[in-house]
This record gives structure tokens, sequence and C-alpha cells, in this order.
């Protein structure tokens, strides 16, 4: 059995790639952790809770060091200034919660 969850570790770790949340990159490591105990078990039900436990273990307890490690505190230089006060026709609709849209300046 342990050879199954290998694959199943393989296949998260193939979707983390593909992913740029780093969260699956946990279930995967869950994965390797139920793999080990299936060398000692062959009862499912211990496998699985063991990826289960552990895997939401990684994710609660890594996720505030994860933040710190990628959080950059440099700022992004734009030209947002140079528009203040332009008039503008609205291209894409205005999304105030998501923040988006898509706006073309007048000269």
């Amino acid at each position: 059995m342990w050879y199954i969850w290998l694959i199943i570790a393989g296949i998260f770790l193939i979707l983390e790639i593909i992913t740029v949340g780093f969260l699956v990159f946990w279930l995967a490591i869950g994965a390797l952790f139920a793999m080990v105990v299936s060398l000692f078990t062959s009862n499912i039900v211990i496998q699985t809770a063991v990826f289960v436990i552990s895997s939401i273990a990684l994710i609660f307890f890594t996720k505030p060091l994860v933040k710190k490690i990628t959080k950059s505190d440099e700022s992004v230089v734009t030209n947002a200034y140079s528009v203040v006060g332009k008039k503008a026709i609205v291209i894409q609709d205005i999304n105030p919660t998501l923040g988006l849209g898509q706006i073309k300046v007048s000269r």
C-alpha cells in the first residue's frame, strides 16, 4: 500500500508545480507521512487519518511562516499618479469588491 501513497504524493507535487498557492505541497507531505505509516500497518483507516491530520496540521501551522517568508515589503512603482484628474472611458466593468476593471484614459 505504500506505493499508492507515493503515487498520491507525486500527483500532489505535480499539482503544486501547476498551482501557485503553496497549499497542495502540504498534502503531498501528508501523503508521505501516510506512506511511512503504511509500512507499519495495513489499516487504511489509520493511514487515511494520518494523512488528513498531518495535512491539516501542516497547512494550519505553516501558513503564518509561509506568509512571513513570501511577504514582500517592496512597493511597485507605477505611473498611476499621471492619470489622476483625467477623463476616461470604462472598457471593462469595474468590480469594487475585487478591485478589478479596465479604463481607457483620454489624452
